[in-house]
């Protein structure tokens, strides 16, 4: 799908899926080499910067939580020229679905322009890109809000699993970010070139690194929050496991002695005590409660129990 908005002589041309005559079609009329249209079709792993003299190319990948569990990657191709800028995908960006609704909705109401230039129209697409990110980190926050509630109100097993998939995903987010930092900075220097924007640009490059570091900051945070969670919950779970070996070995120790004089007792030996008694078993049994007894008044003596 093609969308195009135009204003002030500066063209956004978005490409979601598009089909080869549509990506055909937009190259051709934006000069584009053709090298770059197969980068385009073409699935990336990593981030790419390619500069021309009309334009530079640049391949980014956005992170966002995926409904079935942990997080993925998205790609977005940025081709910037002096008076226009093309993005393609093959997925749908909501951040990007949602900033052209915007435009419309100023188009329809007449409000004044935000962006004048294309230098104005790629700072507010980056910011709006690296907020939505930030949205997504908040999101994920309020996920570990649940799993410190549930590290302290006794379900330190099931937030294993919690905190697990929690690190994964800001995992993700911080290993995306990361590969941001060299390919972008040299992306937006390239565009500060007087065949671009000129050195105007540079105030433009502050507000899209202040929005990116805002983002890498909150990942970087939230996962030192996720770090000591984990810590604290194994610290929990390591005390739970302790007292309930403490107590079998209790248990197992308290209960030998039984083992002992029940033993004794069944010796097949002649003159042995309380065994032709009529009370013999009553008393047996008595010895062995006083004997259990008296252990555990040791142990909890001794605050074991």
């Amino acid at each position: 799908m093609l969308t195009r908005h135009t204003r002030n002589g500066v063209t956004w041309v978005d490409l979601e899926s598009p089909t080869r005559q549509e990506l055909q079609s937009v190259v051709a009329e934006f000069d584009i080499d053709t090298r770059i249209e197969e980068e385009i079709i073409t699935p990336t792993a990593y981030p790419l910067i390619v500069a021309s003299e009309k334009y530079v190319y640049l391949i980014l990948h956005f992170p966002t939580t995926d409904p079935r569990g942990g997080a993925k990657n998205q790609e977005i191709d940025f081709i910037v020229g002096k008076h226009f800028m093309i993005t393609a995908r093959y997925e749908v960006i909501d951040s990007i679905h949602n900033l052209q609704k915007v435009f419309e909705a100023e188009e329809l109401l007449g409000l004044p322009d935000k962006h004048t230039n294309a230098e104005g129209l790629l700072e507010r697409l980056l910011r709006h890109l690296y907020a939505a990110l930030g949205e997504e980190t908040e999101h994920v926050a309020r996920m570990l809000e649940r799993i410190e509630h549930d590290i302290y109100t006794g379900k330190e097993r099931e937030t294993v699993i919690n905190l697990s998939k929690v690190s994964r995903v800001l995992l993700r987010f911080d290993t995306a970010l990361t590969r941001h930092s060299d390919s972008l900075t040299s992306f937006l220097n390239e565009l500060t070139s007087p065949s671009f924007f000129g050195k105007e640009f540079r105030e433009h490059i502050n507000h899209i690194e202040a929005e990116r570091s805002h983002a890498a900051g909150l990942v970087s945070n939230y996962r030192a929050v996720t770090t000591e969670l984990r810590r604290t919950n194994d610290s929990l779970l390591t005390t739970k496991q302790n007292a309930i070996v403490t107590r079998l070995t209790i248990m197992a120790f308290a209960t030998f002695p039984l083992t002992v004089i029940a033993g004794i007792f069944g010796m097949n030996t002649v003159n042995m005590p309380f065994v032709e008694s009529p009370w013999g078993f009553w008393i047996i049994l008595g010895i062995m409660a006083l004997t259990v007894l008296g252990f555990v008044s040791f142990f909890r003596f001794r605050k074991w129990l």
